[in-house]
Parts: C-alpha cells; structure tokens; sequence
C-alpha cells in the first residue's frame, strides 16, 4: 500500500494516510497524553514491547509512561480515522537528552499499523525534534534481528558515527545536519 506523508510548513505536525480513510497525525508529545500513551503500550504484542524496552516486559508501570509524557521530550502518532479509534496513539518516539549534546531515541508502533509508512515518519519526526533541540547527536539501542528498525535508522541521508553490536543488542548514533 502506497502511503502519503504530509508535513504543514511552520506546524510540528505530521499525518501519515494508513490507506481507508485512516490517517495518523504526528505531533510532539503534551502532558495530557499520558493515558492514550498507556494504553497503547498495554495494547503492544509482547514482542513489540520487548524489541521497544530491550526485554520482556508485561505490563509498563504507569510512573514510566508519566515520564514519557513530558513536553519536548517526545513524539506521538495519533489515529485520525471515522470510528471509536479516533483519536488513539498509535506510535511514540522517546527523544531523552543527556548533557553531552546528545538524545537517546526510541520508537513503537502499534502492531496492526507496521509497515504503512509510520515507523519512517515517527523516526523523522523524533530526529527533527532532537536537532530543533540543538542536539549534535541521537543514538538508538536495538535487537540485532531488528532490522526494520536498522533500516529506519541507516538511512543514506544520515551520517552514521557508530554502529557497534553486542551481545545481540545494536547501537546506532547518527549526527545530525548543523
């Protein structure tokens, strides 16, 4: 399925077309999506929890997803479709800086949306929030069998500094363009 990817100039918002009237709008994170957060990490397979925290994990204690919930310090993709779904997130990029000029990110997309175009929009949002934060750099830890995540992240467009793998987990840092 071919998908759609808008970007409205002066606006930090996204929409990704899923196809069938569904639509996703990628914004950066507010206080108030606390919940919709929640329960979007409760509705996540235990695999895409565990490629997402780097282990198995069963349930996401709430005071985690509270501190995910901060404004600036991530991105979520919210579905904008006809229905009772309307309005739930569906995707969510951490960007957590540390005081070396850099960010670690991380990514999830809801299962029953892989492969529609919203992973790669999710990523470019997360790497443009870092670089509108004036950081340097962004780094991402990953399975090494993950290689959609791989494949978002090594994009020809961006400069890889690092790629090292350990123990069957992956670091990736890229440099972002001054």
């Amino acid at each position: 399925m071919k998908t759609a990817t808008t970007h409205a100039p002066g606006s930090a918002e996204n929409r990704v077309c899923l196809g069938d009237h569904r639509w996703v709008s990628i914004r950066p994170i507010e206080r108030s999506d606390a919940a919709g957060l929640s329960a979007f990490y409760s509705r996540l397979s235990p695999e895409s929890r565990r490629r997402r925290f780097l282990g198995p994990v069963a349930a996401v204690d709430p005071r985690l997803v509270a501190r995910f919930a901060v404004p600036g310090d991530g991105i979520v993709g919210v579905l904008r479709e006809p229905g009772r779904d309307d309005g739930a997130v569906v995707a969510h990029a951490s960007v957590q800086a540390d005081r070396r000029g850099a960010a670690e990110v991380a990514f999830a997309v809801a299962d029953d949306v892989h492969g529609l175009g919203l992973g790669r929009a999710l990523v470019d949002a997360a790497i443009r929030l870092a670089g509108e934060r004036g950081l340097t750099r962004v780094s991402a830890s990953l399975y090494s069998d993950n290689t959609p995540m791989r494949h978002l992240l090594r994009d020809p467009a961006r400069e890889v500094v690092r790629d090292v793998i350990e123990d069957g987990v992956e670091e990736i840092e890229l440099r972002l363009a001054a």
